[in-house]
C-alpha cells in the first residue's frame, strides 16, 4: 500500500547556513494536530462531573478553543516539520541551532508554514593532489643548544641571594609591576622574578632597571622591541607604567659536573648530554611533524572556504573565552586589558574558533570522501592516552567518560584527515 504524501515542501539556501523552508501540508496533518491538542490539553485541566482527562471532547473544544488553538499550531509545526524530513529529507540541523517556525495560513483543508533554521556546512570535496608539500628542513640539534639546556635544568636548582647595590646585567629582580591611566594605577602582576637581559626583559624595561636599586620606583613606557612583528607592532598598546624593584639578586647554579648530573636521572655529563641531545631531537622531531600538519591546515583553509553556522562559531567562542579566563591569573589579565586589547583578544579568538570548525569538517569530509577507518579500539587507546596526559592516572579502555571519547574521536579525525593529504600529496 502506498503512503498518502501529506506535504509538499520549498527548500531555499541561504548565507551563512542558514535555510529557508515553506511546507504545505494537508488536512490529515491538521486534523492530527488538533487530536493531538485536544488530547494535551484535557490532561490540564478538570471540569466538574468528570474525572481529570475524561471529559468529552466536544465539551474541551467548547470551553477552551482558544488554549486547543494554541496548542494545535504548535503541535501541526512540530507534526509537519517531522513529516516533512521523513517524506523530502530536510537539510540536517547544525547543532545548537534553533528551529524558528510561522504559520502563514491555516483553514480546514490546508496549511502552509515557514521554518528557519541553520544546517551543517556544505564542504566542498578534497582533491589531496593539488596541496604541494615544501620540503622542510629539520631541526638539527647542536651542542649549543644541548649546553643551553643543561643551563637551563641547572636554573632548577639555583640558589638565589639578595645584594644591595646597583641592578647590573644577568641580575635578577623581582618586581611589582602597575600600569598608570588618567592618574590612577592598576596592578598587572605583583612580585615576579625577571632575569636583567636582552632575552629576560623587553628593551623598554632593560633600559629601565638597569643602574637602579632595591627599593626604587620607576616610571616608564612599554613599547615593542624593535624586532617585533609588524602585526605585533601594530596591537601594541603603549602604556605608561611604574616598576618597583622589591629585590635585587645574584644568582649562584650548580656546576655541571656527575654529581649534578646525577639529579637529572644520569650517572655522568657525558650521559646526561646524550640524554638531553635525544630529548632535543625528539622535541625537534615533533616540531618537523608538526610543521608539516601545520601546512596541511593552511591549504585546506586557503584552497577549501565555506559557510560555518554562526550558532556554532559563537558557541565555540564562548567556550574558548570561558577556558581562557578559569585561569585566575588569565581572568585578572583580561580584567585588566584596554578596549583595544580587548577587541583584538576576541578578534583572536573568533579567527581561531573559525579555523578550528572549518578544519573539523573539512577533516570529517576527507575521512567520509576516502573512507579512511577509524576503529573503536584506536579511540579507546586514543582516550586513554588522553587521560593520562591529564591526569597520570592509567584507566579501563570499557570505562571512558562520553565526553572524552568524543574529544578522542574527533582528533583521530584530524590526524587521520591530514596523513591522508600528506600521503596523497604532490611532493616538491
Amino acid at each position: 500500500m502506498i503512503e498518502k504524501i501529506k506535504t509538499q515542501v520549498n527548500i531555499q539556501k541561504r548565507p551563512n547556513c542558514l535555510i529557508e523552508v515553506d511546507i504545505k501540508v494537508s488536512k490529515d496533518l491538521i486534523h492530527e494536530a488538533e487530536i493531538a491538542a485536544i488530547k494535551e490539553v484535557k490532561k490540564e485541566i478538570s471540569i466538574s462531573g468528570f474525572r481529570k482527562g475524561k471529559a468529552p471532547d466536544e465539551l474541551i473544544k467548547k470551553n477552551y478553543s482558544d488554549r486547543i488553538k494554541h496548542c494545535s499550531e504548535k503541535k501541526l509545526a512540530d507534526l509537519s516539520f517531522i513529516e516533512a524530513h521523513k517524506e523530502h529529507k530536510l537539510p540536517s540541523i547544525s547543532a545548537g541551532s534553533k528551529i524558528v517556525f510561522k504559520l502563514k495560513s491555516l483553514n480546514e483543508n490546508e496549511a502552509e508554514l515557514f521554518y528557519t533554521y541553520e544546517t551543517e556546512p556544505e564542504v566542498p570535496k578534497v582533491d589531496p593532489a593539488q596541496f604541494q608539500l615544501k620540503k622542510l628542513k629539520k631541526h638539527p640539534v647542536t651542542e649549543k643548544e644541548v649546553d643551553e639546556a643543561i643551563k637551563q635544568a641547572r636554573f632548577f636548582f639555583a640558589k638565589y641571594e639578595s645584594v644591595e647595590r646597583p641592578i647590573l646585567e644577568n641580575d635578577y629582580i623581582i618586581i611589582d609591576l602597575d600600569s598608570i591611566k588618567d592618574g590612577k594605577d592598576t596592578r598587572v602582576f605583583s612580585d615576579t622574578r625577571f632575569e636583567v637581559s636582552k632575552t629576560g626583559v623587553s628593551k623598554w624595561m632593560l633600559n629601565l632597571v638597569l643602574g637602579a636599586k632595591h627599593g626604587d620606583v620607576l616610571e616608564g613606557i612599554s613599547q615593542p622591541d624593535e624586532d617585533a612583528s609588524e602585526e605585533d607592532k601594530k596591537n601594541f598598546e603603549k602604556r605608561e607604567v611604574k616598576v618597583t624593584i622589591k629585590t635585587v639578586e645574584e644568582v649562584t647554579l650548580p656546576e655541571p659536573d656527575d654529581e649534578f648530573a646525577k639529579k637529572l636521572g644520569s650517572q655522568t655529563v657525558e650521559e646526561m648530554k646524550k640524554s638531553i641531545k635525544s630529548l632535543l631531537e625528539k622535541q625537534a622531531e615533533d616540531a618537523f611533524e608538526k610543521d608539516k600538519r601545520t601546512l596541511v591546515d593552511e591549504f585546506l583553509l586557503k584552497e577549501y572556504d565555506f559557510d560555518i553556522p554562526p550558532t556554532l562559531l559563537h558557541s565555540e567562542v564562548a567556550s574558548r573565552k570561558d577556558s581562557f579566563i578559569q585561569d585566575p591569573r588569565n581572568k585578572l589579565y583580561f580584567e585588566k586589558m584596554s578596549d583595544k586589547e580587548k577587541n583584538n583578544f576576541e578578534k583572536e579568538i573568533e579567527k581561531h574558533a573559525k579555523n578550528a570548525i572549518k578544519i573539523f569538517f573539512i577533516s570529517r569530509k576527507i575521512i567520509d570522501d576516502f573512507e579512511i577507518k577509524i576503529s573503536n579500539n584506536e579511540i579507546k587507546n586514543e582516550a586513554v592516552d588522553i587521560i593520562y596526559k591529564r591526569s597520570k592516572k592509567i584507566v579501563d579502555p570499557n570505562s571512558i567518560p562520553k565526553e572524552t571519547f568524543a574529544l578522542a574521536l574527533s582528533k583521530l579525525v584530524l590526524l587521520k584527515a591530514q596523513d591522508y593529504i600528506l600521503q596523497h600529496c604532490t611532493k616538491s
